[in-house]
């Protein structure tokens, strides 16, 4: 005869929960979730690390018994809310140990003007941040603090406001910076990486020599969008043998899918703009 976690069990199994070998651990879309005994059959969820990858979620409903059942009846099952939506993005906030006052500080300096450069554009200005010392150190510190023990021995800062955050953040880590530049501003002998634009093409460039083979790369800007300039980045360090550890921005816009492009590099941000 089935016990009561049993059925519990077997009713969750039908809404997508995969079984494992023991009987009162199971994944529903890759977080662990566990029924703590038989008596209460309470269900509580352990969320794996949102990632890249981790698509977005409804939040998980379980159930628990209300009350003592009658011979021959069912339980009575109650409905409760037991977390919130994963979020695909891989970002400070979500990370317990960056959950301060910093990023609220930081989101707030960010000034949004709208139909700038054109129309329909939300333009996320972060000169206001540089403005505010505390909250441009603090953005510099989270930074910091991510990778300072990553053993990044290069900081590639794509143009233009790449330059604004990636100087510090290599100095801090003891990794050189190595400026991503658009075509014809580096005066020596370069090598380039072209990427699609919404009408059209362009480049990225970075000086020959650089970068050596076998470096661990971080790379830098103040916020992505469609990606297509990260993707390039990625690819011209590859191209020369430059492990890319990640990326990191400041500001993603999410609805444009740019972290898409990005392959399976990891891609983190501070402010995700809706």
């Amino acid at each position: 005869m089935e016990s009561l976690t049993q059925k519990v069990a077997l009713k969750f199994t039908k809404a997508n929960f995969v079984p494992e070998k023991v009987t009162n651990r199971y994944f529903h879309r890759g977080n662990l979730v566990k029924l703590k005994s038989p008596t209460t059959t309470t269900i509580t969820t352990i969320t794996t690390t949102p990632t890249r990858n981790t698509p977005v979620f409804p939040p998980i409903f379980v159930s628990e018994r209300a009350a003592v059942p009658r011979a021959g009846e069912e339980p009575e099952l109650k409905t409760t809310r037991i977390r919130d939506p994963v979020s695909s993005a891989d970002m400070a906030s979500k990370d317990p140990i960056l959950k301060d006052d910093r990023l609220a500080r930081i989101s707030s300096s960010i000034r949004v003007i709208p139909d700038f450069p054109k129309p329909g554009i939300m333009f996320q200005d972060i000169t206001t941040l540089l403005l505010d010392t505390k909250a441009f150190k603090d953005t510099i510190d989270l930074f910091v603090e991510r990778y300072k023990d990553k053993n990044i021995s290069v900081v590639a800062g794509i143009e233009a406001r790449g330059f604004i955050f990636g100087p510090p953040i290599a100095l801090a880590i003891g990794a050189k910076f190595v400026p991503m530049r658009k075509p014809k501003k580096l005066p020596g002998e370069v090598i380039s990486e072209e990427y699609s634009l919404e009408y059209g093409t362009d480049k990225i460039e970075m000086h020959v020599g650089a970068v050596q083979a076998g470096e661990r790369a971080l790379v830098v800007d103040d916020l992505i969008a469609t990606g297509g300039t990260l993707a390039a980045a990625i690819r011209l360090l590859e191209r020369v043998g430059v492990e890319v550890v990640e990326c990191a921005c400041l500001i993603e816009l999410p609805e444009l899918k740019g972290r898409d492009r990005l392959g399976d590099k990891p891609l983190f941000v501070l402010v995700s703009s809706t």
